[in-house]
Formats: C-alpha cells, sequence, structure tokens
C-alpha cells in the first residue's frame, strides 16, 4: 500500500497553542536514539535557535529579538541506522511502540515548518556512514536522500533542522530562550526525573541554557511520587515545588511520558491562584505531573489531546472510564496532603470572605454543614455577583441530590413488606430524613410526609408483636443528645407537635438537668426535650422566657408503668426542678424566675388502660375528641397535654392536609 505523504501531512491538525510540539517531538527522538545507544555515557542534546535577520527591537527599557524561524535539534544517539530510516519511511510505524511511538510525530514538524533537513553520522556493520535527505511535504515525502560511507575519525551525531517556521506559527512561538526551556521542561518532565537524562543544552547566540541544570534549580530536588487508584486503573504522580518566578500551579497530564494537556490546580484548590510562599519566604508554585496507562491509551494520535470519560454520561455507561474531574480531585487530595502546611492558614483567611457573603445571604447557609468542601473551592477573589452564581450552582446541586434522596425514601417506604428489613434501615431512614433539608417549599412538603408516613409506621407492631423504642420516636421529632445551638432548622421535625416549637430560641434534647447551663440544678433527671422560648442574651428590662415546653414520650403501647416512670408524675418532677431552682441570665448572676411564667408539657403515647387511670386519678379531663387528656397544675403554672399517637399522626396530617393535597399526594 502506498502512501501519499502530503496527504498524510494535511490530515494532521496542529493548534497555535502547540506551536513548539514539533521541536519536542524531536526532542524525545533524541532522547530515544540515546536510550537505543549513545555516544557518551550521559547523552547530549544540543538545541540551536535560529532567528529571523531583522534587527532586535527597541521598546521602552526593553530589547525585543527578532523571531525564531529555525530549530536544529542535534544528538549523539544511534543515528539513522538503516532499520532506523526504514522505520521513518513508514507511517504509523510500530518500531517504537513499546516508547509509546505512533509513528506519526514528524507528520507534525511540517504543520509548522516548511521543510526539514536530517544528517546522521552512524556506526552500522562495523562501518561509519553519512545520512543526509530532508523531509518535504510532498507525495513521496524523503526527497534528496543519500548515504555513503566515511571514514571514522569523526563522532556519531544526527541534527534534525526544523527550517522555515510558517509566518502564521512565528508569532504563536516563544521566543525566549528561557522561556522555551521551561516548556521543554513541563513537555518531558519525566524525562528528566531520572538518572540516566541526556545533558540538554539550548544555543540562542551568545547564550546557553542547560534545561537540566535549570530543572533542579526549579525544582531544588524537592519531587514527590506517589500513586493513587481510580477504580481498576492505577496513576502514577509527581508533585514538584516549583521555585520558578512563572506560576504553575497546574495539574500536567502526560501519556507516554510527555505532557499532552493541562489544568488549573485552583479548580480544587483555590488557594492555588497564586504563589505559595515557603519558611525561608521564596516565593513557590505546585505542579502536578500525572502518568498512568490510562492516559497512555486514551490520547489521540497527535498527543494533543487525552479522551477522558464525560464524567456525567460516560461513568455511568461505561464504570471502568475514568473522568478529568476524578483525576485532578484524586491529584488535589494529595497535594492538599503534602501542602497542608502552607494552604490552611491561608484557606482559612480567604474562606473569611465566602463566610461573610454567605452570612449576608441565609438562603445558602445550609450549605456550611453539607457542601463545605465546595464552598472552600469557590475563589474568594469573585465580585459579589460572581459568588452568587457559584453558591447557586452549588445549591442547585445540593437540590437535586436531596430531591432524589426524598423520593427514594418515599418508594422504600410505599413498597417495604418486610418489617424486618424496615427495622434495620431504621437509623439510616432517620439520618436521611433529618439530613433533608430544602429551600423550596414542594420538597419541604414532600420531606413532612415522608416523617408522618415514618411515624405512621412506626408505631405499630412488627411481626415479633414488638413495638420500636421511644427513642426511636424521639430521633425522628429531634436528634437525641443535641442543644439547638447543634442542629439547623430543617433538621428537626417539632412540627408534628406543634408548628410554634420550630421557631424556638434554646432546647436541649435528651439532657440531664445539671448539663442545661440555663439552670443551677445537680438533678439527673433528663426530661426528652426542654424547650425555652426566649434567648439568653436578652437586655436587662426583658423577661428572660416567654415561655418554657417540656416534651416527654413513651414506648408505643407502653403499658407497665411504675410510679417513678409514670410520665405524669415525670412532668410534675420537671417542672418543679426549673421553677425550684435558680436560673441564670445572660451574665450568669441569678435570675428571679417570674410566678406567671407558664410551662406547657405534652406527654406523646398511647392512651393505655393504666395511663388512663394515671390521668383520671390526677384529675385530667379528656380532650372533646376523647383521644387525650390535658390539666392545669397551678403549682407550676403548668399546662398538660396528654396526646395519643394517632391524634398526634392525625392532627399533624390535618394541618398539612392542603399542602399535600397541592402536591397530590395522598393523605389518607
Amino acid at each position: 500500500m502506498l502512501i501519499d505523504i502530503k496527504g498524510k501531512i494535511n490530515e494532521k491538525r496542529l493548534s497555535y497553542a502547540n506551536t513548539l510540539l514539533p521541536l519536542f517531538e524531536a526532542i524525545v527522538n533524541s532522547i530515544q536514539a540515546i536510550e537505543e545507544d549513545s555516544a557518551t555515557k550521559t547523552g547530549i542534546i544540543e538545541i540551536t535557535l535560529i532567528r529571523s535577520k531583522q534587527a532586535k527591537i527597541e521598546f521602552a527599557n526593553q530589547t525585543s529579538s527578532p523571531p525564531i524561524v529555525d530549530f536544529i535539534v542535534k544528538d549523539n544517539g544511534v543515528g539513522f541506522t538503516d532499520k532506523n530510516f526504514e522505520s521513518f519511511n513508514f507511517a504509523h510505524s510500530t518500531y517504537k511502540e513499546k516508547k509509546g511511538g505512533k509513528g506519526i510525530g514528524r507528520f507534525l514538524w511540517l504543520r509548522a515548518f516548511k521543510k526539514v533537513e536530517i544528517e546522521s553520522r552512524f556506526k552500522e556493520n562495523d562501518q561509519w556512514h553519512l545520512r543526509n535527505f530532508n523531509f518535504e511535504p510532498t507525495k513521496e515525502g524523503i526527497e534528496k536522500h543519500k548515504v555513503n560511507q566515511v571514514n571514522g575519525t569523526d563522532s556519531r551525531y544526527t541534527t534534525v533542522h526544523l527550517k522555515d517556521l510558517k509566518e502564521d506559527f512565528q508569532k504563536w512561538c516563544n521566543n525566549i530562550s528561557e522561556d522555551i526551556a521551561l516548556k521543554i521542561i513541563e513537555h518531558c518532565f519525566v524525562y528528566f526525573l531520572r538518572p540516566d537524562c541526556p545533558r540538554i543544552i539550548i544555543k540562542d547566540g551568545d547564550e546557553h541554557i542547560v534545561v537540566n541544570d535549570l530543572f533542579g534549580v526549579f525544582t531544588k530536588g524537592q519531587v514527590i511520587t506517589k500513586s493513587f487508584p481510580i477504580r481498576s486503573e492505577n496513576f502514577q504522580i509527581n508533585i514538584v515545588k516549583l521555585y520558578s518566578s512563572r506560576v504553575d500551579n497546574k495539574v500536567h497530564f502526560c501519556a507516554h511520558t510527555r505532557e499532552v494537556q493541562n489544568e488549573e490546580l485552583s479548580i480544587e484548590i483555590p488557594e492555588l491562584d497564586n504563589f505559595l510562599v515557603d519558611e525561608k519566604g521564596e516565593k513557590f508554585s505546585v505542579a502536578v505531573y500525572v502518568s498512568g496507562n490510562y492516559l497512555d491509551e486514551k490520547v489521540n494520535e497527535e498527543r494533543t489531546v487525552i479522551q477522558f470519560a464525560k464524567f456525567s454520561e460516560d461513568i455511568i455507561q461505561y464504570p471502568n472510564e475514568v473522568s478529568q474531574e476524578e483525576i485532578i480531585k484524586a491529584a488535589a487530595e494529595l497535594v492538599r496532603e503534602e501542602y497542608s502546611q502552607y494552604l490552611n492558614t491561608l484557606s482559612e483567611e480567604r474562606f473569611e470572605r465566602v463566610k461573610r457573603f454567605v452570612q449576608n445571604h441565609p438562603r445558602y447557609r445550609q450549605l456550611f454543614k453539607y457542601r463545605m468542601t465546595d464552598l472552600k473551592r469557590v475563589p474568594s477573589n469573585l465580585s459579589d455577583d460572581k459568588m452568587e452564581i457559584e453558591l447557586f450552582k452549588i445549591q442547585q446541586g445540593l437540590d437535586l441530590e436531596v430531591k432524589k434522596e426524598a423520593n427514594d425514601i418515599l418508594k422504600f417506604i410505599e413498597n417495604i413488606d418486610d418489617k424486618d428489613a424496615f427495622s434495620e434501615k431504621f437509623n439510616m431512614l432517620y439520618d436521611k430524613i433529618i439530613e433533608v433539608g430544602n429551600s423550596k417549599l414542594s420538597e419541604y412538603i414532600i420531606h413532612r410526609k415522608l416523617v408522618l408516613d415514618l411515624l405512621d409506621k412506626h408505631i405499630k407492631r412488627s411481626e415479633e408483636g414488638k413495638f420500636q423504642k421511644e427513642d426511636a420516636v424521639h430521633r425522628l421529632i429531634f436528634p437525641l443528645q443535641n442543644l439547638s445551638d447543634d442542629i439547623g432548622f430543617e433538621e428537626h421535625n417539632l412540627w408534628v407537635i406543634d408548628e410554634r416549637l420550630s421557631y424556638h430560641k434554646y432546647l436541649a434534647s435528651d439532657k440531664k438537668f445539671k448539663s442545661i447551663q440555663s439552670l443551677k440544678s445537680a438533678s439527673t433527671e433528663r426530661p426528652d426535650i426542654i424547650v425555652f422560648n426566649k434567648p439568653f442574651a436578652f437586655t436587662n428590662d426583658e423577661k428572660p422566657y416567654g415561655s418554657i415546653v417540656l416534651i416527654e414520650f413513651k414506648r408505643p403501647m407502653r403499658d407497665d408503668y411504675d410510679e417513678k416512670e409514670n410520665p405524669i408524675s415525670q412532668i410534675n418532677r420537671y417542672a418543679g426542678e426549673i421553677v425550684n431552682n435558680d436560673v441564670k441570665d445572660k451574665d450568669n448572676r441569678t435570675f428571679d424566675f417570674r410566678e406567671n411564667t407558664p410551662i406547657y408539657a405534652y406527654i406523646i403515647c398511647d392512651l393505655t388502660k393504666n395511663l388512663r387511670k394515671f390521668a383520671r386519678d390526677a384529675g385530667y379531663k379528656p380532650l372533646p375528641d376523647n383521644d387525650g387528656f390535658f390539666f392545669f397544675n397551678d403549682n407550676y403554672n403548668l399546662y398538660v397535654e396528654i396526646i395519643s399517637f394517632d391524634k398526634l399522626i392525625r392532627d399533624s396530617k390535618q394541618r398539612n392536609k392542603v399542602l399535600f393535597e397541592k402536591l397530590n399526594l395522598p393523605t389518607a
């Protein structure tokens, strides 16, 4: 099969951003030639910059050198032996396949340069040869080829002269030799880590730069090598502390030991939008180089793009695929671990700006709990408008997740038949329901429906004839062992009992009296829930509390109360503990508890035979629907309601009925 070389060149694409890629390909070819055989122990590669003949352009206090038109790459590797020349003649040659060679890199030379002149002096079969040929955009490609035997007095060498950089590429070509050296380091970084890396020298007129020395100066030997897995794929990572005058802070994706593309680390670590400063006050940035078989397999022919999976689509369909976002996240975590001493302080300083913004925009406050990691990725230097957009995006992601979680739980509750399985999932379900916080009314209504359906299922007997303990009901209404300062508005369900309870100022759940700081009490009694309806930080003229609320839960269908656990006696003891002990104000001084401060109490239980007897003996009156009792205790200014579980659920459903109907949710 014959190949039209000119047609092959025309089908390749080279963006202006990759103007130096032909040079990199020539350098890597030289490195591989030296790996095969070298005239010296450490190979040598010389890169000569040829500039146009126009004079230097003088600007204010600056001089601009003429543009680069040629690169000459010279090495002392194995040379263009017959075998290597034969490989050069084949498009898509597999000769260097094990080294990642795709056999097309030379075609990129002629996308940017008009022609390439090659001269190679090599030894083969104990005889020295000199080969010359041009590589041009013609049908054959190889022009003016000749090879002759020569004497053996000169050393081995190969020169690749990339000639006549096309005018449209000239203005995109780096024009400063040190910049080119840095780009070579970026592209061939993995090679520079090797002890046998060839000595690479850039010659620009009288200026010579040893790229290896520059690599040493910029990295100071501070390279950390690690690895990490993503599903079935393994990746290697080199984290470099880079002391360069130019900020890097990038993730460089490498295929076949060469950089292909890069992304800013600040996507995941906003603090890395500028230099970091070490203990000596020196500025540095972080460069991350990632390599692995997956990247080798996914790179395109030109090595300009790696075909990553699209995170939202491909990974669901092809679970072994890997997205660029996943690699960046994994790399960023390792960078955070290694540079935490620098990042943590900077992170807190910058995060203050985000915190202040959120405090002024309360709709985003729940993000502090559910999306703290995402919040810390928000750049602190954004304008208010742009920060609002970033937070809105995070909120939208949370809203979608919560909605899906709520729907999944609803389906689970509706379809579950196995009570054992339901019991096993109780803690998980409660945790999920408590954490379902929504800014949208429809989602919050679904949340309420979920809570009531769960509570309804919970009070029914299992197949073993057992009922859940009172803690399970308590946990659904308000988390155990917590104070109101620890729990957000969306994380409790006090509205099931009374809507007004949702707007309390201070609450203690399952806390002993002696641990409640506002009460000077040594009692170990533990009310299920105690609510104070005024804040403790009040002015001198205000009453400390508008009212106090006590809530006591009992296990469904419990009927074995003794005198100590009789809920009516418990409530009286709790009220006495409040009235008879000192209460402190904001300055920790004793506050005179007003006799007319009302105390409300709710006893949530099933109206079993013994409990009805306790209520009647204590003088309690039945509620109009006969599904509970009420009583007013003058001694403590205490109003008590005993509410059955059935009444609690029925009344709460009735209060929310119109909302459920608006969303077409069942109300029965």
